[in-house]
């Protein structure tokens, strides 16, 4: 099959992010005057409150502001540990985020190596993304690639729409002019913001696990295709 564009999830797909929000939460005690060895707990528990809520969000409204679901999670991470800070307390610890994953965020080498084949391609490719679309243009831009992809995809009040819905793939489809679903490929590391919607959109679906941690999945949440390194994906162009 030949396929006229590439799509691509940006957390843990593009960019390695493992430990940042480590850093992040152990920023935020610190100013808080918390103990820093709380931080593993903490991050924890901030890490649930956010895919509690952003499951709930997607299942009642279809989208989720990222930053709006990280400070909502946020306090409700502190106040299990005994710390009640109101919203527009939470709201200015944002501004760590941005910073942090702006500065450690970085490309795998796989990624990269892949992107750059496909530009020199021709091939179309764009960011979907559940995450900030802010974020991840800075990304970009220090990374070098931005100009590598036609659009960067993700929610915000303009565009209501988050993965796994199957409209937010769609209209992807739509702004680089592809008739057929059949023809574009879907990146991703999450079985079921990635995998699932990009099946439901009748798209070409690739899971990547750099882990090979997922080994039996089902339905929908089964890719056409699991790569351990995105370089694989080449072979088919």
């Amino acid at each position: 099959m030949t396929f006229e564009a590439v799509l691509f999830d940006a957390d843990e797909t593009i960019f390695n992010n493992q430990g940042i929000h480590q850093i992040i939460t152990e920023r935020i005690l610190e100013d808080l005057h918390l103990p820093k060895h709380l931080a593993k707990e903490v991050h924890a528990r901030w890490d649930f409150h956010y895919f509690s809520e952003q499951a709930k969000k997607f299942d009642a409204r279809g989208f989720c502001i990222d930053q709006v679901n990280n400070t909502e999670a946020l306090i409700k991470a502190l106040k299990e540990f005994g710390c009640e800070i109101d919203y527009q307390q939470a709201e200015a610890f944002w501004a760590y985020t941005v910073e942090e994953f702006s500065k450690r965020s970085t490309p795998y080498p796989d990624a990269l190596e892949t992107i750059d084949t496909l530009q020199q391609k021709g091939v179309k490719m764009a960011i979907v993304s559940n995450g900030d679309k802010e974020i991840i243009n800075l990304r970009l831009e220090k990374a070098g690639i931005k100009d590598a992809f036609a659009f960067v995809l993700a929610p915000e009040h303009a565009f209501p729409l988050s993965k796994p819905k199957p409209a937010i793939f769609q209209h992807s489809l739509k702004l680089l002019e592809i008739n057929n679903a059949k023809k574009t490929m879907f990146i991703g590391d999450n079985p079921t913001s990635d995998i699932r919607g990009a099946n439901q959109a009748g798209m070409f679906s690739v899971l990547i696990d750099r882990a090979n941690a997922f080994t039996n999945l089902e339905g929908l949440l089964k890719p056409k295709m699991k790569v351990r390194s995105l370089t694989t994906i080449l072979e088919l162009f």
